[in-house]
C-alpha cells in the first residue's frame, strides 16, 4: 500500500510539472505610446491634430514617418504595438516635437507641449 501511494504522488508531481510548466506566458515584443497633446498657452487640450512619429529626428525632418494617427476629443492619440526603440514625435500644426524610448511590454504616457505655430498655418 505504501508503495503505491509513493508511486501516486510521484506520478502526479511529474504530470504537475508538465501541465503548469506550460503556463509560462510569452515574453513582450512590443510596447505603446500615447501622447497628449497640450498648449500651455491656452490652457487646452488639442483636439483633431495630426502626429507623426518616426524611428528618428532626421527622418522626422525629412517627413519618413513610421505612423500618423490624428489625436481624438481629450488630445490624445495611441500608437500601439511599436517595437522596442527611440521615437520622435511632431504634430501638423506645430514646430514643437519631442521623443521618447519605449520599452517591450510597457505603456509609455507622454505630453507634447506645443507652442511654437508652423508659420501661416495657425
Amino acid at each position: 500500500m505504501k508503495t503505491k501511494l509513493t508511486f501516486l504522488t510521484a506520478a502526479l508531481m511529474i504530470a504537475g510539472f508538465f501541465f503548469f510548466s506550460s503556463c509560462n506566458s510569452p515574453e513582450p515584443t512590443f510596447g505603446t505610446l500615447t501622447i497628449t497633446v497640450y498648449n500651455p498657452a491656452s490652457g487646452m487640450l488639442i483636439p483633431g491634430e495630426q502626429v507623426y512619429l518616426a524611428s528618428s529626428l532626421n527622418n522626422l525632418k525629412q517627413g519618413i514617418y513610421l505612423r500618423t494617427a490624428w489625436t481624438d476629443n481629450l488630445g490624445l492619440v495611441y500608437f500601439g504595438e511599436l517595437p522596442p526603440g527611440f521615437y520622435y514625435y511632431d504634430t501638423e500644426h506645430w514646430e514643437d516635437y519631442g521623443a521618447t524610448m519605449v520599452y517591450a511590454g510597457w505603456d509609455f504616457y507622454v505630453h507634447l507641449y506645443v507652442n511654437t505655430p508652423v508659420a501661416g498655418k495657425k
